[in-house]
């Protein structure tokens, strides 16, 4: 489904360009993965929405990423975890995502910041090539383990502009790109991530 030539739609230098390149070439493709992924995260009892990014506030520059949030609420995704699969010009990025947004007052950040600390175990059991991103919006990630885990975790608790999203970052040149191998990967990766979900809507 996603191949090495989708990346080219960053190479548009206008916000009208990019956008365009964005609807045609990607929009259409975050929508097929949303059909093979709800199944899965239907599993649940939940229903599942997927929620494609519109880039609306964008006026001068163009985006330089890219999305498809998919998450329980059929309004909106950021005020909930979520699942988002996404581009930047040098990888695709599938996260399981706790946003800014979730921390609307003390309390609120406290029970996430409790609920994230209680997936450490979990955390721990994930794929070795999974990654930690503290903002889904900037690209640098960290690798998944025990210290970086718990010092992004500690820093959501105590830093108002902070994320924490866990996943896979599968880079442009990645042999994996534009094979169906890649589709399964992506699958998987939702399914490893579905119990550490789960553990947080709980």
């Amino acid at each position: 489904m996603f191949e090495e030539k989708d990346f080219d739609v960053f190479n548009e230098p206008t916000l009208e360009g990019r956008m365009t390149a964005i609807r045609n070439e990607l929009d259409p493709k975050f929508e097929t993965f949303a059909q093979q992924a709800l199944p899965v995260l239907e599993q649940d009892g939940q229903t599942w929405y997927a929620h494609v990014a519109k880039h609306l506030r964008r006026t001068v520059y163009p985006p330089e990423n890219t999305w498809v949030a998919l998450a329980p609420n059929k309004r909106g995704y950021k005020m909930l975890p979520h699942f988002e699969l996404g581009f930047w010009d040098d990888r695709l990025y599938l996260y399981l995502s706790c946003l800014e947004n979730l921390k609307k007052d003390a309390a609120a950040t406290s029970m996430w910041a409790e609920r994230l600390a209680a997936i450490q175990p979990e955390l721990r059991r994930l794929p070795d090539n999974f990654v930690i991103s503290p903002n889904h919006m900037e690209k640098p990630v960290m690798p998944l383990n025990a210290a970086n885990s718990t010092e992004t975790i500690e820093n959501y608790a105590a830093k108002k502009h902070t994320e924490f999203s866990v996943g896979l970052n599968v880079m442009r040149d990645d042999t994996l790109m534009g094979t169906t191998k890649l589709d399964d990967v992506l699958l998987q990766t939702i399914t490893a991530l579905l119990p550490i979900y789960e553990r947080l809507r709980d």
